[in-house]
């Protein structure tokens, strides 16, 4: 639309300058063969008639800024009542356009970001941002993206490229089906359940019919050859013995069986506790907040990506123990421990690093609040180490 703006600007000024030259030329010709009154005349017309055109190309560009406006502001309103999310780029720079409610309510990314960069940000595979960017009409099945709790989102994407008024656009629509994801990884959970526990009653019938009742069918034989006699044989008693003693093992084995899968296991002891995670990195923060909650659901977590953020939050809040990554854009793990020490911040600090560099460890004794070192990406029984201590 700017550029059509500017061709009526233009063609306004072609216009006028057709109008104004005869005017500016006559004078040169007037002793030949035109009257004064006539160029006066000539002028005034030209003038007038310069205006008459440089009002209508003013009123006809500023109309076609406010159709522009309103056309904007309707698709505006089409997009913020889509219950999917809609992101709008320009190609050529890769900023974010524009963006819907349903965007900023379950990702809380709008306008306001910085776009490609922070857009790759949502995606547990940032490289298919890429693939969008290119320009190309393209579909992508079941990806996961992060929303703003740091949760997984199962999602289905669609990139449809458009010619915008100035520039080429494309226009990025998510359809959310994580909750038909949960609905499969439940059924898929009964279905593995009904599976072991019918693998766990083909055992039990098996030991029930042939062990049990064999050594059942020994002793019973026993007793009644031995039927009206008052006391056994030794060998007989030896038999009867073993044969008890079989049947005493078989029966530890259905205990067994019964006990497994958690039947008889007393669940773990579990505490609340406030952990803070200050790390650059959505995805390690949707990885970290899965793997907690799954060993322990009373857990309080807290998430910053931004450490000045983070910092402004414990001087208000209080917490058990923070995760601190190392390195982060903003400001590295050692002077975010530094600001902490200066606004008076009393928390035990866990550093948080992709491999354990020995420069480190030696660094992490100069600041008496780091209690030790958790490796990226973290893995069950670290963490189940960790929440212990």
């Amino acid at each position: 639309m700017q550029t059509e703006n500017s061709s009526v600007w233009i063609l306004g000024a072609i216009a006028g300058g057709f109008i104004l030259i005869p005017s500016m030329v006559l004078p040169f010709f007037s002793g030949i063969w035109l009257e004064l009154d006539w160029l006066f005349f000539s002028r005034i017309f030209s003038l007038v008639a310069a205006t008459f055109i440089g009002g209508l190309t003013y009123l006809f560009a500023n109309k076609a800024r406010e159709i522009r406006e309103m056309n904007e502001t309707h698709n505006k309103l089409i997009l913020n009542n889509l219950p999917n999310c809609v992101w709008v780029f320009s190609l050529n720079d890769r900023m974010l356009r524009s963006s819907n409610k349903a965007s900023a309510d379950i990702f809380s990314w709008t306008e306001k970001d910085q776009g490609q960069k922070s857009f790759e940000a949502l995606f547990y595979k940032p490289e298919i941002v890429e693939q969008i960017m290119q320009g190309k009409r393209c579909v992508f099945r079941n990806i996961v993206m992060i929303d703003r709790n740091y949760d997984p989102r199962y999602m289905d994407l669609f990139a449809i490229p458009f010619q915008s008024y100035d520039q080429p656009c494309v226009l990025v629509l998510v359809v959310d089906q994580s909750e038909m994801q949960k609905s499969l990884e439940k059924i898929k959970a009964l279905s593995d359940s009904v599976h072991f526990q019918n693998k766990k009653l083909r055992e039990f019938s098996f030991i029930n019919s042939h062990k049990i009742r064999s050594h059942l069918a020994n002793i019973l034989g026993i007793v009644d050859v031995q039927e009206g006699n008052h006391s056994l044989s030794g060998e007989l008693l030896d038999m009867l013995k073993a044969s008890a003693t079989q049947l005493d093992v078989e029966i530890r084995k259905i205990n067994s069986i019964l006990m497994e899968n958690g039947i008889s296991e007393i669940e773990a002891e579990q505490k609340e506790k406030t952990i803070v995670f200050v790390d650059d990195d959505k995805v390690q923060h949707m990885i970290n907040k899965r793997i907690l909650l799954k060993i322990n659901n009373q857990l309080n977590l807290v998430f910053f990506e931004n450490p000045y953020d983070a910092l402004e939050w414990l001087k208000e809040n209080q917490a058990d123990v923070i995760l601190l990554d190392i390195n982060m854009p903003q400001m590295d793990g050692w002077h975010f421990l530094d600001l902490m020490k200066k606004k008076g911040i009393d928390i035990d600090v866990k550093m948080l690093t992709s491999s354990l560099d020995p420069g480190d460890l030696e660094k992490s004794k100069n600041y008496p609040k780091v209690s030790g070192f958790l490796v990226k990406p973290l893995k069950n029984e670290n963490i189940e180490n960790f929440l212990a201590n």
